[in-house]
């Protein structure tokens, strides 16, 4: 569960689910169902899993379609359009395993015309897929804790957000998350994601910049905060977190118009952190 830039806003035309080398990013159309076990486990597993959604997706195509499965968390979907033969090679994440048969339509459309809607449509139901795509760290347990930055003590703010707006009930710890190289632009990027097993939120250690306003941190941090307070609901099979309930809870914070403001404005400078 993570508070994702572009989930609620993205650049005008961010062509995320588009031609090779475009990235995706990840907000709600229909939830997929969840599998037991993370997907794909292998070369022989990925095969079978292209072949069956494969045939889901051949009535709704007309041409030959070359699929392949991946595990990639970066690029969600990427399409080769042959319009002479009428072939269409692509590559999707495994989060499109379990579509429901709208979000498979719409698929299917993007594929054979890449429009601008069918785009939309796919971002808004990959943003609802957030926990199948793997975090930027691939192993949070193993991650030391680390509160104190060279801006911001996050150990300091969440004990004032948690004072003031949970009477101190939150007891997740907080950490910076693991260093990474800045200045690569993204259609997408996790500013804060909360771990449910190990009751840990980590902050992107890009946010801790002297341009960064102290509100917008604190608006992330609350975000986290609310994953650790609110029930993960289940529906039909398939897990909610951000329900109506979280949302509204959401608007509790002081500076959220504010937070939200900035961030649709810096939007650019935030994926590149």
């Amino acid at each position: 569960m993570s508070r994702q830039v572009s989930y609620a806003q993205r650049p005008a035309d961010p062509r995320p689910v588009s031609d090779p080398g475009s990235r995706v990013g990840v907000a709600e159309l229909t939830p997929a169902p969840r599998r037991a076990t993370p997907l794909p486990l292998g070369p022989a597993l990925r095969t079978q899993q292209a072949a069956e959604l494969g045939r889901r997706l051949t009535p709704h195509i007309t041409g030959t379609l070359r699929l392949t499965i991946t595990d990639n968390r970066a690029v969600i979907i990427t399409v080769q359009r042959d319009s002479k033969r009428r072939l269409f090679t692509v590559r999707l994440h495994h989060l499109f395993l379990d579509t429901p048969p709208e979000v498979l339509r719409t698929l299917a459309r993007y594929i054979l015309l890449g429009d601008r809607q069918s785009s939309r449509q796919l971002n808004l139901f990959i943003d609802g897929q957030q926990d199948l795509i793997r975090d930027e760290d691939p192993d949070p347990q193993t991650m030391p804790i680390r509160t104190r930055g060279k801006v911001f003590d996050l150990q300091q703010l969440f004990d004032q957000i948690n004072a003031r707006y949970f009477d101190g009930a939150v007891t997740a710890r907080v950490s910076w998350g693991r260093q990474v190289k800045p200045g690569r632009y993204r259609h997408s990027i996790n500013v804060g994601y909360y771990v449910v097993e190990l009751n840990l939120i980590r902050i992107h250690p890009g946010l801790d910049r002297s341009w960064i306003p102290r509100f917008y941190l604190e608006w992330v941090l609350f975000h986290e905060m609310l994953h650790a307070v609110h029930p993960i609901l289940t529906t039909n099979g398939r897990r909610r977190f951000h329900t109506t309930e979280f949302a509204r809870d959401e608007l509790r914070f002081e500076q959220h118009a504010l937070a939200v403001e900035w961030e649709r404005r810096n939007l650019a400078a935030l994926l590149s952190i």
